[in-house]
């Protein structure tokens, strides 16, 4: 089963460098739409499973979220090999996110 896995800014080239889709949600601890947000991200990840799933804590991600132009928690990211395919804001259905799953997959 495919995991959420934690990443900070150390990991960005890591990120940067992964085969095939990478979903990123960047939420904070603080943020209601982000804790309802990765609870929709880990479903998603127990059922595709050859998508790579990554949460970032926005407060202790600057450099990621500046990368990536997220001014302010929740975003999900949607990022193939170093590309950014979509960038999402504010509160997003599952429906939305795995629509934009299987589009890019």
């Amino acid at each position: 089963m495919n995991k959420l896995l934690t990443i900070d800014d150390r990991q960005i080239s890591d990120l940067l460098q992964a085969q095939g889709l990478t979903v990123v949600l960047i939420t904070s601890p603080w943020d209601g739409n982000g804790i309802i947000l990765r609870s929709i991200m880990e479903g998603l990840a127990g059922r595709y499973h050859k998508v790579n799933f990554r949460v970032a804590d926005y407060e202790n991600c600057p450099r990621l979220a500046r990368l990536f132009n997220l001014m302010s928690p929740p975003g999900i990211l949607l990022i193939r090999e170093g590309e950014m395919l979509e960038r999402l804001t504010g509160p997003v259905s599952a429906g939305k996110i795995s629509a934009l799953i299987q589009q890019a997959a």
